[in-house]
């Protein structure tokens, strides 16, 4: 499919998606006290700024893999998890704004044991280590099944039976592997330091204001897995797609058993679905990032 074709598919999915999330999310949106409202609309600022990086880094990554033919479109399998990286280390680096207290006023501290791992929901970080697996998982049985091109790169696929030989290229071999495995380990370490970041925050000083601090934290967190599980499902389904795509009718020309043709038309179709979700976790990111705060009255989501 085309360039354009594509595109408006994913402006088509990111818009459904949008439409039905804020019918869903449809509520009145909540006073902040006036001592927590700057701390709160700083750290929707803050997130709204890692995802636009991301964005921003993201369409200058395709850009370069489109523009530089040489690369063989190595940027292009990459650049989804270096993005995400950037636009969380840029997260983490960005200082969280703190609660003004007046000199007089009482402090007071609650004797809880918190950490990052304290205020992240659940399904999400099962969601993530679930898809990482996985990603590893398809990179290394595309790794193990490919063969060099003539240059002696790994990014070809080849079959030979009795006296028929089919062999196939781009085929998302070490030549794509191994800097994809990198890039998802920069992403990983980034994800963590930016949960790690809202974890250390210092909380809300007042002991009426333990909601809302629970809240801005897990909305947070939410958009960091949101966007690192939208890059590693955006680069798992352009892998496994090409992949599939290449393995099943490399296989189908040389005539090798069914099962290479199975499990291409799998990776084939587990790519597209991969690559779907991508836009959706990416576009609830995005939607979760220009919420952060703003229904403090409801309970947060249930948590580990």
């Amino acid at each position: 499919m085309g360039g354009p074709g594509t595109i408006l598919i994913v402006m088509a999915i990111a818009i459904i998606v949008a439409i039905v999330w804020l019918i869903v999310h449809r509520r009145g949106r909540a006073e902040l006290p006036e001592r927590i409202a700057p701390v709160v609309a700083a750290a929707r600022r803050r997130v709204l700024f890692a995802v636009l990086t991301a964005l921003l880094v993201f369409v200058i990554g395709a850009a370069l893999g489109l523009m530089l033919p040489d690369l063989l479109g190595l940027p292009l399998a990459v650049t989804p998890l270096v993005s995400a990286a950037a636009g969380l280390l840029v997260y983490a680096a960005t200082p969280p704004r703190d609660v003004e207290v007046d000199a007089d006023e009482p402090r007071s501290a609650r004797l809880e044991h918190r950490s990052w791992r304290s205020f992240i929901p659940r399904g999400w970080v099962h969601a993530c280590i679930e898809i990482v697996v996985v990603f590893v998982a398809v990179v290394l049985c595309c790794g193990v099944t490919a063969t060099d091109d003539e240059q002696g790169r790994s990014r070809a696929i080849g079959f030979t039976v009795g006296g028929e030989a089919a062999a196939g290229t781009p085929y998302p071999g070490w030549y794509y592997g191994v800097p994809a495995l990198i890039g998802l380990a920069l992403l990983v370490a980034a994800t963590i330091v930016a949960l790690q970041g809202i974890g250390s925050t210092a909380v809300f000083p007042r002991p009426e204001d333990a909601e809302s601090d629970a809240q801005w934290r897990q909305a947070s967190a939410s958009v960091v897995l949101k966007l690192s599980i939208g890059a590693v499902l955006l680069s798992l389904g352009g892998i496994a797609w090409t992949a599939g795509a290449l393995m099943s009718v490399t296989a189908s020309s040389a005539g090798a058993p069914a099962v290479w043709v199975v499990v291409g038309n799998m990776l084939l179709w587990g790519g597209i679905v991969a690559l779907v979700l991508s836009v959706v976790s990416a576009t609830l990111a995005a939607l979760t990032a220009f919420t952060v705060g703003e229904r403090m009255s409801t309970a947060p989501e249930s948590v580990r």
